[in-house]
């Protein structure tokens, strides 16, 4: 029970690594070369330097910005949810039109926004799987398959006041998910599935 828990906990911290570098690399090749875009643009050519000065500084926004996001324990959000979505209504034919070509212009900006976000919420998140793992034991393996088994029989839901011999053992069992656990009203109910 143990070990495969910390199997999938590793599994997803190897996914979540693989996927924020990748991520952070986009962040820092568009921070790095989009300056230098500009500058051809209006006849002006960066050093490689700056462009690389540029890209280090974008990435540690991003980076700002992410390790803040993951601090405050929030994650990737939906259009609708963002800062960029706006709905002019439909009152009228020009509102119609404005609120469409505007959303050509946000859609891909939000795109971009959660790609870099997703970089260092990525690792970020890895390290949180990797360090929500499980020191395995023997004896804890067979307490935990104990209790559940006992959980399992009382089938109903019960508070940790009901137990607080096992309080650390549900937890765990809560932390695997293999046990329905619930906070609401600042009492924590448990049920076994």
């Amino acid at each position: 029970m143990i070990r495969r828990y910390n199997q999938r906990q590793t599994i997803k911290a190897i996914f979540y690594l693989m996927s924020g570098v990748c991520c952070c690399g986009l962040a820092f090749l568009f921070f790095r070369y989009l300056p230098v875009f500009v500058a051809w643009q209006f006849g002006h050519t960066l050093s490689k330097a700056i462009a690389v000065a540029f890209g280090l500084l974008g990435l540690a926004v991003v980076w700002y910005s992410g390790y803040r996001t993951w601090k405050a324990r929030g994650g990737l959000f939906g259009y609708h949810e963002s800062g960029l979505y706006h709905d002019l209504g439909e009152d009228s034919a020009g509102a119609l039109v404005v609120d469409f070509y505007a959303h050509r212009i946000t859609g891909p900006a939000y795109l971009i926004g959660q790609i870099f976000m997703a970089g260092p919420l990525g690792i970020l998140k890895s390290f949180t799987h990797l360090r929500s793992r499980i020191a395995r034991s023997d004896v804890l393996e067979a307490r935990l398959e104990s209790i559940l088994a006992a959980l399992r029989t009382a089938n109903k839901w019960q508070g940790l006041q009901d137990h607080p011999e096992w309080r650390r053992e549900i937890l765990y069992l809560a932390q695997m998910g293999l046990i329905d656990f619930s906070a609401r009203n600042g009492n924590p109910r448990f049920k076994a599935k």
